[in-house]
């Protein structure tokens, strides 16, 4: 594990996702090219070896948030919509994680399935060590934007999934390709690919933020809020009028500047933060 200096008082710890050769890999990796990939502009392009970065909270049984950036899943948004999230987070009393999934896409008709593999597994790895982050292992939340949106809903959704790559609440900020080629007017995602939750399971409970004003349609984070609760859970669902997409926590409009305490009240109401 290397340590990675975030402030004079805080420090982040960094560790790779897999051991060995992460799997499921179809691309190969240009001779002499950083297996974490490239920052160009603060977004990070061509990750081949997945990481997640750890800031532990400041008192022990704190809830864990595991970040997942967005970028089409092309690229990562690692700067407003990860390492910022986490110390924003971390001020407000969790543990944080960002996940530095693969990048760019390996299959373009489902690029969400190399992703999800490495989400999965960070899941599980989170759950197992966040004690030694001060984190309880019982509230693992998976908060994800545009693309790591889509991911997230795909981690507690989707089914089929095993219950220990499963985070126990999950928080969707404008998700992305929740719906039938993203167009308002269709409905959720079905079939094998689909991000349904089985009526009765009591999936994972949700929350959302989007614009309404956002290309990537505000209906999908209020379908799934519509389908979660279906199956017999909660959601929360705040839509801004204006915002536009991916604001993460770059402070251009109210939605950046409010959600995370929207998300900490939302996280105090469930019983899983404690304190102020």
């Amino acid at each position: 594990m290397v340590p990675l200096l975030v402030s004079a008082n805080r420090t982040a710890l960094r560790l790779d996702i897999w051991k060995d050769a992460p799997p499921g890999e179809t691309l190969r990796m240009a001779t002499g090219a950083n297996p974490y990939g490239t920052v160009k502009d603060t977004r990070r392009e061509g990750v081949f070896t997945p990481d997640i970065t750890f800031f532990p909270a400041t008192a022990p049984g704190s809830p864990l948030v595991l970040i997942f950036p967005g970028g089409g899943y092309n690229i990562l948004a690692e700067d407003h919509e990860g390492f910022g999230v986490a110390r924003r987070l971390q001020s407000l009393g969790c543990a944080a994680a960002v996940v530095r999934y693969r990048v760019p896409r390996r299959d373009p008709q489902r690029p969400w399935v190399v992703p999800l593999l490495d989400a999965q597994e960070a899941v599980r790895i989170v759950r197992e060590r966040a004690s030694e982050w001060r984190a309880n292992p019982d509230k693992i939340v998976a908060l994800g934007f545009s693309a790591g949106g889509n991911l997230v809903a795909r981690l507690a959704y989707q089914p089929n999934a095993s219950a220990e790559s499963r985070p126990n609440y999950a928080a969707m900020i404008y998700p992305a390709y929740l719906l039938d080629a993203d167009q308002g007017d269709k409905g959720l995602l079905s079939g094998p690919d689909g991000l349904t939750p089985v009526p009765g399971s009591r999936p994972a409970p949700a929350f959302f933020v989007h614009s309404a004003n956002d290309p990537i349609p505000a209906h999908g984070s209020v379908a799934l809020a519509a389908a979660v609760r279906l199956a017999g859970s909660t959601a929360e669902t705040h839509i801004y009028a204006t915002g536009g997409h991916g604001w993460g926590v770059n402070g251009n409009c109210p939605a950046s500047r409010e959600w995370p305490e929207l998300l900490t009240a939302w996280l105090r109401g469930q019983g899983v933060l404690v304190g102020k």
